[in-house]
């Protein structure tokens, strides 16, 4: 008699475009079996404490299929195609709707008004987000977070060039999305010491943005200051302790590799494994990754005096077969305040309300 409810949950579950594609990936990964290596390289890599990882060449490539593009010059400098632009404006529409149908059931109140993106890259979601009720909308984001990320050595003498090259993929992005010249204000603002004026946005939004935050604490503080009295922040994130939470560049291979070990072993897995791309490697390990647990998700919050109304880690039952019994205590050798719930969670949904 159960089976026929559960199975219903399922796919009402399954219909949300995140979660079905969180789950596709990861049945992917947990049915895939190991394969050794076939590069020269060790199939075990020892760590600080003397345990023994086995190594699975695939496991990248499986989780990450596009990380190479981040590594080869020629290909990071490449825009995206019109093909490609178009995929990320159907992927900002979702988005979007799902942002909406979340505040609304957590707070009762329409996603709409003055609204603030940060982190908004091409403008995808901005263009998108003009099409809410009486939508005013401003993009924030630092051409800086771009150029760390390159392969070479940043300088910041580039930081004005990407600002161009920024400007020109969202004149691209805008036309993939059908929207009007002049429909989002982008400015170049950091949301933990923002130049913005206090109290004057409806909402504040971000899309995988806060897991690269450099102090979520300073972020939630701004965001308190910055929303009128009432108004709504809504964030969907990759946590760094989730299975991908490593990115393209810091994924290892072995499950959770990049918080099983810590930022020493880190370095020297990158240095002995990948030496070519040991500096763009730990560059963005330790500039665009910050290292935010649930736990400091709810007190970031909490200090911001903000109230938080809903919080949806998207975890994945597909993980549990990889979740050996070692993995949490590794893990919290470098970061205690870790749970099951922050490495089985691949996304995390969160809506915060400045009180009235």
């Amino acid at each position: 008699m159960w089976k026929r409810p559960v199975r219903a949950l399922i796919r009402r579950g399954l219909r949300v475009g995140r979660l079905r594609a969180v789950v596709e990936t990861e049945l992917r990964v947990a049915r895939r079996p190991v394969r050794a290596r076939t590069d020269g390289l060790p199939d075990v890599f020892v760590d600080g404490h003397g345990v023994r990882h086995p190594l699975d060449p695939a496991l990248r490539d499986a989780l990450k299929p596009a990380w190479r593009t981040m590594l080869d010059p020629l290909t990071a400098a490449q825009p995206p195609s019109d093909e490609a632009l178009a995929g990320r404006a159907t992927k900002a529409r979702r988005s979007v709707r799902e942002a909406a149908a979340i505040v609304a059931a957590s707070t009762g109140v329409e996603l709409g008004g003055r609204i603030l993106e940060i982190g908004c890259y091409d403008g995808a979601v901005a263009f998108q987000l003009t099409r809410l009720p009486a939508a005013e909308v401003v993009a924030s984001d630092l051409a800086r977070y771009y150029v760390v990320q390159r392969p070479g050595e940043p300088a910041e003498t580039d930081i004005r060039p990407q600002q161009a090259t920024l400007a020109t993929l969202r004149a691209r992005a805008r036309a993939a999305a059908g929207a009007g010249t002049g429909v989002v204000d982008f400015i170049e603002d950091d949301i933990t010491a923002s130049g913005l004026e206090p109290g004057t946005f409806d909402a504040i939004v971000s899309f995988e943005v806060l897991e690269h935050v450099a102090s979520p604490q300073a972020a939630f503080g701004a965001m308190a200051r910055l929303l009128k009295p009432g108004g709504i922040g809504y964030h969907d994130y990759n946590p760094f302790f989730s299975l991908i939470g490593g990115h393209s560049l810091c994924t290892l291979d072995f499950a959770w590799g990049h918080i099983r070990l810590d930022r020493v072993d880190v370095e020297r897995y990158v240095r002995e494994l990948r030496p070519d791309h040991l500096a763009q490697t730990m560059r963005f390990f330790d500039e665009s990754l910050n290292r935010m647990t649930l736990v400091d998700l709810r007190s970031a919050i909490e200090g911001a005096g903000l109230e938080l109304c809903s919080l949806l880690p998207w975890t994945d039952r597909a993980l549990v077969g990889r979740f050996e019994p070692a993995v949490l205590s590794e893990v919290q050798r470098s970061y205690p305040t870790a749970t099951a719930e922050d490495l089985l969670a691949s996304f995390v949904s969160v809506v915060v309300r400045r009180p009235a």
